[in-house]
């Protein structure tokens, strides 16, 4: 499997980017912000996935982030939903307008895709619901722990205090303001 690629532009066409590392030219589809926003000579290291489609076709598609790797790995996971497709939600869709529409079960927001319908918005939705839900709550999380932190720390307890507090904070608790107070608690048990 190749993981990322770090190399030097050589070449663009429509949709895939030609990148040149160790003498070896990748042909690597890209989404189309990326693929506007690069220039031939630019050095660019993306993190790919390998589709092998039969023996005869293996094509290579490059993120910039890991973020948008998983997320074209999540929509590759839905049957019906093949690379090419992935590939072009990632275009049209940010991520985070991407997740919204999963959550909040909006298929409009995939319909505006070429080739995809209503019934196949529905299926994206109702497949990856579970697992946007886990990665936004996940993500939530350390924002909100970021943020408890920063305010024991302006309450005057030293850094190290207010990350040993926020670990020890049960994991069913999640709004900033209740982990602030269970963390004082703690806190005020030492």
């Amino acid at each position: 499997m190749i993981y990322s690629i770090k190399g030097t532009i050589v070449q663009k066409e429509k949709n895939f980017l030609v990148i040149e590392t160790n003498g070896l030219g990748y042909q690597i589809f890209v989404i189309n912000s990326l693929w506007e926003k690069t220039k031939i000579g630019q050095t660019l290291k993306l993190f790919t996935f390998l589709a092998i489609k039969n023996e005869e076709t293996v094509e290579l598609y490059g993120f910039e982030t890991e973020e948008e790797l998983k997320y074209f790995k999540l929509l590759n996971s839905v049957s019906g939903i093949g690379p090419r497709l992935g590939i072009n939600i990632l275009s049209l869709v940010r991520i985070s307008d991407l997740e919204k529409a999963i959550l909040e079960e909006n298929s409009l927001t995939l319909t505006r895709v070429s080739g995809i319908g209503a019934k196949i918005a529905k299926k994206i939705i109702l497949e990856l619901k579970g697992k946007v839900e886990k990665t936004a709550l996940e993500s939530s999380g350390a924002e909100n722990d970021a943020l408890v932190i920063d305010a024991l720390v302006s309450l005057g307890y030293g850094l190290a205090q207010a990350r040993d507090a926020v670990r020890k904070i049960p994991s069913d608790i999640l709004e900033s303001e209740k982990k602030i107070k269970q963390a004082l608690k703690i806190l005020s048990n030492r």
